[in-house]
Formats: C-alpha cells, sequence, structure tokens
C-alpha cells in the first residue's frame, strides 16, 4: 500500500537498470536504492536486507498478478527506461496489482507439496511414512490444516533465498489462514505457537 501511494506521489522509481534477472536480485537492487525513503517502520534492518528482499520477492511475484487494462502505470514514459521483470513491473504498477486466481491445478501441486514435505517431517522424526498414508492425512480435515502449516513453514525458510513454488504457496497460505466458508479467519495471525502445535498434531498422527 505505501509503495502504491508513493509510485503515484513520483518519491520512487522501480529498477531502471536492465542487467538484472529478476527476483531476489532486483529486490534487493529496488531496495537499496530506496532504503532511505521507505518509512523506518516498513523497512528490514540494514542487515537483513538481502533476506526480506527475496522474501519480497516471492511475495509479490506468487501472490499478485498485474491487472492489464488502458491508464495503469506500465503504459507511461517510465516503463519505456525501466526494467521489465515480474518484479519491476509489479513494482510500478502496484496500484493495479489483484490476488492471484488459484486454480485446479495449484490446489493439487499444494496437496503435493505437503504429501511430500509431511513424509520428510516423518522421516525426520525416524518413522517410514508411505506416500498413500501421507495423501489420506493431508485430505483428512483433522490434519490438513496442520499440514499446511508445517509445509508453509518449510517454504517459509527457503523463500529467504528467494525459493518459491508459485501460486501453491498461496494456496498453503490460504488452507491456513482462510475459514472454509470463505474469507480470512477472524483474528488470523500467523504465530510460532501455531507451527509448533501443528509439529506435535501431525507427530502425534503419525505414530498411530
Amino acid at each position: 500500500m505505501w509503495i502504491s501511494n508513493a509510485i503515484d506521489k513520483g518519491l520512487i522509481l522501480p529498477s531502471r537498470a536492465a542487467h538484472h534477472s529478476g527476483g531476489p536480485e532486483a529486490a534487493t537492487e529496488w531496495l537499496r536504492a530506496n532504503y532511505k525513503i521507505i518509512p523506518e517502520d516498513l523497512r528490514p534492518s540494514e542487515n537483513a536486507i538481502d533476506e526480506f528482499a527475496a522474501f519480497f520477492s516471492t511475495y509479490l511475484t506468487s501472490s499478485f498478478d498485474v491487472i492489464q487494462k488502458p491508464g495503469t502505470k506500465g503504459t507511461g514514459p517510465i516503463p519505456q527506461f525501466a526494467c521489465t521483470c515480474d518484479l519491476c513491473v509489479r513494482i510500478v504498477n502496484a496500484p493495479h496489482l489483484q490476488a492471484k486466481k488459484l486454480y485446479a491445478k495449484d490446489k493439487r501441486r499444494a496437496d503435493f507439496l505437503m504429501t511430500e514435505c509431511l513424509q520428510n517431517f516423518a522421516a525426520t522424526n525416524g518413522i517410514d511414512l508411505d506416500e498413500n498414508s501421507a495423501c489420506n492425512m493431508i485430505t483428512n480435515q483433522g490434519t490438513r490444516r496442520a499440514a499446511a502449516y508445517i509445509t508453509y513453514g518449510h517454504w517459509l525458510i527457503l523463500r529467504l533465498k528467494g525459493e518459491s513454488d508459485g501460486p501453491a504457496i498461496l494456496a498453503l497460505w490460504r488452507l491456513m489462514a482462510w475459514d472454509p466458508r470463505g474469507g480470512i479467519r477472524q483474528g488470523f495471525k500467523l504465530e510460532l505457537g501455531d507451527f509448533k502445535t501443528a509439529e506435535r498434531t501431525l507427530l502425534s498422527a503419525v505414530k498411530t
């Protein structure tokens, strides 16, 4: 929201360098170039810029699409000279972003990631969990949300290096944060304690 307003006021610009490959590199360059302009309560500490930028890049590209319509920031003179990587295009079009629409393939991919993560979790705890059992656990309503938590947590760490799995990560987020009837769960916050509870729930389940 701050970027959207700052772009409109001309306070910040997207990267004008076209040599980077996008993603974490683009985000790091952009953050360093605009660091002093970004309000202190919104920006990371200087020693955390690289990790924050890597995560920020995955957030923008995995969760949002640019609305293509006349009059967006993508049609003016600035983008003619600016970088056109996925991240920079989203920054300059911040007022015209919309949450990605999830498709069946994205949800299937999220299920695959949960199955894989659950098997790895079981192996870490010395338990051999076959694929069919893992699939049953990620579809069981008693353990599905917990599986989403540990898988999302696994990818949170990878995203600090700029790695993501696209919209499937957004699908995992919604399994945690959204009420099954639709919309965000009232008062939802991402808390460390919930990840630990998910681990205990799943450990108990894989042992039975």
